[in-house]
């Protein structure tokens, strides 16, 4: 026997309404649509639901017993209805973010600004970690979304690019070297420089393109654990240094002055989600506007890069 959904909606609405003419005005079908529909569950059933007579429809014993289970039927489907609204508006209301230092500077706090102008009742966790902390991250699992500088260890399936992008070079205002569209490796020679701590992927990389050239830099006085500190330190015209574009992109409208650097430093940022089960849609949603905001992020700012 296969009774579908068409069926019981028609039974249903006759049984409430009374007639197969109210019955169809509340479906928005057609009258004769819903005396087959009927029709054909009664003949699936074997036994009569309604006694027609001078027009009218009188409800069976067995119909009256029928509509008691269709009526708790009825009420576990909207019970699932209302879950799954649940599950979209608050259920699913929570994002757990982990990510690297430079992405949590000021890229992401633009895109979950944006993002909760659509999303006012979503619970964002964001947990800002360095590199060696990621990793444990990864492997706990304990995140929706996690942002970082690639390449990483990872699924390949599971990771997304958000942007290419380059390294630039920082200088207090009014620096000698501001007025350059571009500055070289080798203007930084005798300039106090400020460097991130050793054993870092910015460290590793600044450090590469230097030694490259045979470029000693001489004036490396100030080591520290964050490009955000070295940030504000260039604004207090401790020296000069080359970060990564999103740690300097949070500080563009502080007393430093940003330009690109040679030879070119390349860094990619990317996000990567859990392994072992499907992102949520809130996940997704997010996910998206990450995507769409990192197209924009430094297309707005192509003045870093030469």
């Amino acid at each position: 026997m296969q009774i579908n959904l068409k069926q019981l909606d028609a039974f249903r609405a006759v049984m409430q309404t009374g007639s197969t003419n109210e019955a169809a005005s509340v479906l928005n079908i057609s009258q004769p649509a819903v005396s087959r529909s009927i029709k054909n569950l009664e003949e699936q059933i074997d036994f009569l639901l309604f006694i027609r007579e001078n027009g009218r429809l009188y409800a069976t014993a067995e119909a009256e017993d029928l509509y008691h289970e269709v009526k708790e039927f009825y009420n576990g489907v909207d019970h699932m209805a209302n879950v799954l609204r649940n599950v979209r508006l608050v259920g699913g209301g929570h994002l757990r973010i982990v990510t690297s230092m430079p992405m949590g500077q000021s890229f992401l706090p633009e895109v979950i600004q944006s993002f909760r102008q659509s999303h006012p009742d979503v619970r964002i966790s964001v947990r800002i970690v360095v590199k060696r902390e990621m990793t444990k991250w990864l492997e706990s699992q304990l995140f929706d979304i996690a942002l970082l500088t690639l390449p990483v260890e990872y699924p390949a399936s599971r990771s997304r690019m958000l942007a290419r992008a380059q390294g630039v070079c920082i200088l207090p205002v009014g620096h000698a070297l501001s007025d350059r569209k571009v500055i070289e490796a080798r203007d930084l020679q005798h300039e106090d420089f400020l460097s991130i701590v050793p054993d870092t992927v910015l460290r590793i990389r600044v450090d590469k393109a230097f030694d490259t050239l045979g470029i000693e830099r001489r004036g490396m006085v100030i080591e520290t654990q964050s490009a955000a500190s070295i940030c504000q330190m260039v604004s207090r015209g401790l020296g000069t240094s080359v970060i990564d574009p999103f740690t300097a992109a949070g500080f563009e409208k502080s007393a430093i002055v940003i330009r690109p650097f040679r030879p070119v430093i390349p860094y990619s940022f990317g996000m990567v989600l859990p392994i072992h089960r499907p992102p949520s849609r809130l996940a997704e949603e997010f996910a998206e506007a990450l995507q769409t905001h990192a197209e924009g992020f430094f297309a707005e700012r192509d003045h870093f890069f030469a």
